[in-house]
């Protein structure tokens, strides 16, 4: 049986629980497999990236590559094209093709914790390529309203500034302050936390290490429901190997990955 190769692609990957994520994945599938960190500079990225991915059976994209990889790419999904970022590459006969697992597995971290956007505004801190996905899940959850937040506001986004004057509904972080081995441990300053989280409905926070960063701490001294990015990262990595694998696998596999992740934090 000839040994798969597949990796994620980023810039800063200490934090990444992904090579544990997918070993769980391909002991369930029986797959001679592997999946490795390439931690690639921003200088000399695509050339890097192009070398890699031409050796590999599958990729995954992190911070902050998510768009910067397309133009590598052949195709698209139709949902990556619509999101706007890629964080799944699939090699095909016709070049390699770009996907979007990140919705599903942003949809399945607020099902499993019980939030729902419907009728809400919503506001995603962040405006990389998580931040695209998060937006794209929830309006096909049914929120009311979706805008982002910026350091440096374009388009339709608002400055942190001008969401304390407006906030009120569900918050969420696709920034990575609060990661393990970032500078920052939050993207709100006191202040704003004491300001905004009486307005919030729940609090989604997708980075899933460490589990509780200062905002979901924050959050849950509010009493609201809110949830990391765990769930969302199994989930996530699960649609990726059924593009790479071309297969349907068991649902079920993410609460038990979970689980297994669990132990190896606490």
């Amino acid at each position: 049986m000839s040994l798969k190769r597949y990796a994620l692609l980023g810039e800063h990957l200490g934090h990444s629980l992904s090579v544990q994520v997918h070993e769980a994945l391909f002991r369930r599938m029986g797959l001679c497999a592997e999946y490795r960190l390439e931690e690639l500079p921003r200088d000399g990225f695509a050339q890097r990236a192009a070398a890699l991915l031409a050796g590999l059976d599958g990729a995954n994209v992190t911070i902050p590559y998510k768009v910067e990889v397309m133009p590598l790419l052949s195709s698209l999904s139709p949902q990556a094209e619509a999101v706007g970022a890629v964080n799944t590459i699939v090699p095909t006969p016709d070049g390699l093709k770009g996907y979007n697992t990140d919705v599903a597995g942003f949809e399945a971290m607020l099902r499993g914790a019980g939030i729902s956007p419907a009728g809400k505004a919503c506001y995603i801190l962040g405006t990389g390529g998580a931040s695209l996905a998060v937006a794209a899940a929830l309006r096909e959850m049914g929120a009311l309203s979706v805008t982002r937040v910026s350091r440096q506001p374009r388009g339709g986004d608002i400055s942190y500034d001008q969401l304390g004057s407006c906030f009120t509904g569900l918050l969420v972080n696709t920034t990575p302050a609060g990661m393990k081995h970032f500078p920052a441990d939050c993207p709100l300053t006191d202040a704003q936390l004491e300001s905004l989280l009486p307005r919030a409905t729940a609090v989604a926070d997708v980075i899933y290490h460490p589990r509780e960063t200062k905002l979901l701490m924050a959050a849950k001294r509010y009493g609201l429901p809110c949830c990391d990015g765990l769930t969302m990262l199994v989930a996530q990595a699960l649609s990726a190997e059924e593009l790479w694998q071309n297969q349907k696998l068991p649902p079920e596999w993410v609460g038990e990955i979970v689980s297994e992740i669990e132990v190896l934090l606490s």
